[in-house]
């Protein structure tokens, strides 16, 4: 008897062994947009946009027309080249604390608990408005944006996911 329940022991282990039971699924290759992060800034009137690639270059747009751009152009141009003219090179940060802040925002990006807390009555002032911005691509390959930071009315308003906090402590802190 108890060869047998040790033979039918060794079985059920094998079978689960060649099925693949236990074994982890391998994490999916994180893909960069050529931008990474955003920072946008306006008051009275006046836009500001700066945002760092996916080589930790972290560029001021210096038109209105780059300013206004939608992310899907604004991200061709700036891949293509043709915004050379228009951006300027502010600073660089180190790429593998770059590489380590994006994965916690891929990983995060559709995540419960991402969105912007607001609270229930703000200020009534007027103030500057910023937001932080970071870029993903989603399921179907299509360029998306997950906003991690704002302030407004001089209220700053952080999301339900420390992941995403934690990446807007690294991107303030360097840029």
């Amino acid at each position: 008897m108890e060869r047998t329940l040790a033979a039918f022991s060794a079985i059920v282990l094998l079978i689960g062994c060649f099925s693949g039971c236990g074994r982890s699924e391998e994490p999916r290759e994180i893909k960069m947009p050529d931008i990474t992060f955003m920072y946008t800034y306006s008051f009275e009137g006046a836009y500001q946009l700066t945002f760092c690639d996916s080589a930790g270059n972290y560029y001021r747009a210096m038109t209105d027309e780059v300013c206004t751009m939608g992310i899907d152009s604004l991200s061709e141009k700036f891949a293509s080249g043709a915004l050379d003219d228009d951006i300027r090179l502010v600073k660089n940060c180190d790429k593998a604390a770059l590489e380590k802040a994006y994965t916690m925002l891929a990983k995060a990006s559709g995540a419960e608990g991402r969105e912007l807390e607001y609270p229930e009555a703000l200020p009534t002032v007027e103030a500057p408005e910023e937001r932080w911005y970071g870029l993903y691509y989603d399921n179907d390959g299509k360029l998306k944006t997950v906003a991690f930071h704002a302030s407004t009315c001089m209220t700053d308003v952080a999301t339900g996911n420390e992941d995403l906090n934690e990446v807007y402590e690294w991107f303030s802190d360097t840029f």
